[in-house]
């Protein structure tokens, strides 16, 4: 967030001098005075004036370079002059600014949205856990006291009576001694 304020503060910055330089165009201020090169004086003025207009430029290129990398660009042009770039990078500006706000609001629509829904939430759960655990305690052991009961019934599996070929299957899947985990002096079955 800090870098898109960044850049558009390069953006707003370029926009102005653009701005300016083209009241400035407009009033004449921009045009430049004829230079008598006879006179010393003026030629050392024009010296020492010129590195702090040098130091101007240098960095109004250093921005313009910022901008063209921040700005998306028309394939359409060949040529980007500083002008019709300074005109995308407002537009982008401004795009941008739109986007910003629509994300606002979106944003506030769902904080808002969020805050409905828990007290929905709030509303449909029980006020206390506590007493919703102490019901299904309750409720499990009337379950298990039904289910115990049941659990109680024996089965008696030694007194089932097979038929001839059912006998031959379960010798079959019977393991030998040396496969039992009874010994001959411990037998465990």
């Amino acid at each position: 967030m800090e870098q898109l304020h960044s850049n558009l503060q390069v953006l707003l910055q370029a926009a102005e001098y653009v701005e300016r330089r083209e009241r400035e165009a407009e009033h004449g201020y921009a045009s430049i005075l004829p230079c008598d090169a006879s006179t010393p004086g003026r030629r050392k003025r024009q010296r020492t004036n010129s590195s702090p207009d040098s130091v101007r430029r240098a960095q109004l290129r250093r921005c313009l370079e910022q901008l063209k990398q921040q700005v998306p660009l028309s394939v359409d042009t060949s040529r980007h002059t500083t002008l019709s770039l300074l005109h995308r990078a407002k537009q982008h500006i401004k795009k941008l600014e739109d986007q910003e706000l629509s994300a606002k609001k979106q944003k506030e629509k769902l904080k808002s949205e969020q805050q409905k829904l828990r007290q929905r939430l709030k509303l449909l759960l029980p006020p206390t856990n506590t007493e919703r655990l102490r019901t299904d305690s309750l409720d499990s052991s009337v379950l298990s006291s039904e289910h115990s009961d049941q659990e109680d019934l024996e089965v008696d599996v030694e007194g089932i009576i097979l038929s001839g070929n059912e006998g031959d299957l379960f010798v079959s899947f019977s393991a030998g001694t040396e496969h039992s985990y009874s010994t001959p002096a411990h037998a465990w079955l």
